[in-house]
């Protein structure tokens, strides 16, 4: 896996993620730890809000253990144009774009030491029992919270 390009990779799984939505009408929440030489796959358990929180600190754990480059992250959102000026992570509660009634998207992630945050979410809306997309946004830089520090480099002691 050290050669691929990881955007074009998520981007590909948002392609395959798609197909299983149209054909299965659900999608599970799921994780990718992209290493050197493999991808893992991990369940996230997006019930509720701490159920996320402890499934997203086992991933980056185990992330760490393995040197991951990376997570890619898949599952079924609300969608939100997350790179406005009134969005903020900071302020967002759990459940507040489903109360707000924001149409669903399936949302992909992609996050790790040295990236840049980088997201994709493509919007669908289900109308006579079939799922029809809308036109997918891309985010640069965003921090959905999923993976607190994950993001950020890795420093290293100098050895004298």
């Amino acid at each position: 896996m050290q050669n691929v390009d990881l955007k074009q990779h998520a981007l590909n799984l948002l392609e395959l993620s798609r197909e299983f939505l149209s054909k299965d009408g659900d999608l599970d929440s799921t994780a990718f730890i992209i290493t050197a030489d493999d991808q893992l796959l991990r369940e996230i358990d997006l019930r509720d809000e701490s159920r996320k929180l402890e499934s997203c600190i086992k991933i980056v754990d185990e992330a760490r253990r393995q040197n991951a480059l990376a997570i890619i992250t898949i599952f079924l959102a609300r969608f939100k144009d997350f790179a406005s000026e009134d969005f903020n992570s900071d302020a967002y509660c759990w459940g507040d774009l489903q109360q707000e009634g924001s149409e669903r998207c399936i949302l992909v992630t992609l996050s790790g030491p040295g990236i840049k945050n980088w997201a994709v979410a493509l919007p669908f809306k289900t109308e006579r029992g079939r799922i029809v997309f809308q036109q997918q946004s891309e985010f640069t830089n965003l921090d959905l919270g999923l993976f607190p520090g994950w993001s950020e480099p890795v420093t290293h002691p100098r050895v004298s």
